[in-house]
């Protein structure tokens, strides 16, 4: 008499758990709908991110390309420049922006920072490729005292305008941007290093 209430018990458990089963769907990194096995046979660091969302029916897991090409158009170009600089004129070829999106499982550093983008040759190399506006932007600044609020100047993404333009998601670790004098930009999501910085200018200024 146990053993049959223990087996019946145990299959309401089994059957509530598959009635209360999330629907997973999954998408590679050209917004493609795919089935879980080519999903994770195309995920690749190197060239994108995964990322999973959540709610109470559905769980979404997608890909997101690191490495992205776009054009501002000149209204958001000019609300972009007065948004880094209200007043005042930028003199650059290139602006580059580090943006933190706030705490998460890549930047979670109890301890100052050794990531290269704060080694001294950093900025000394990028003024070696070209005349720059250098902006390090922040989200939410939990945990950004790690990263030498001292050696550099840290600002709040105002009205989240950074964001929204370039940064729509929470992209683990920090992510960067390099935007030309025209509008045109690179931008670049999840963990890097300066040499990246380094290459995204370089890429920018000799596209035609």
């Amino acid at each position: 008499m146990k053993k049959y209430l223990s087996i019946t018990l145990l299959l309401f458990i089994i059957n509530l758990s598959f009635s209360q089963a999330k629907k997973k769907i999954f998408y590679n990194d050209n917004f493609e709908e795919v089935t879980e096995s080519n999903f994770y046979k195309q995920k690749n660091y190197e060239r994108n991110l995964d990322l999973y969302f959540e709610n109470d029916t559905l769980i979404t897991s997608l890909l997101i390309k690191r490495k992205n090409y776009g054009q501002l158009n000149d209204s958001i170009f000019k609300k972009f420049q007065k948004n880094l600089l209200p007043n005042k004129e930028l003199i650059y070829e290139i602006i580059v922006i580090i943006y933190y999106p706030g705490k998460d499982n890549c930047n979670r550093v109890d301890r100052s920072s050794r990531w290269n983008i704060f080694d001294n040759d950093y900025l000394k190399k990028l003024n070696k490729i070209t005349k720059f506006n250098h902006f390090w932007i922040y989200k939410d600044d939990e945990n950004l005292k790690y990263y030498h609020p001292r050696q550099v100047k840290w600002e709040k993404d105002n009205n989240q305008f950074i964001e929204k333009t370039f940064f729509e998601l929470h992209y683990p670790c920090f992510s960067a941007v390099v935007i030309d004098k025209n509008g045109k930009y690179i931008s670049y999501f999840g963990e890097f290093g300066k040499s990246t910085i380094w290459e995204l200018t370089t890429e920018l200024i000799n596209k035609k």
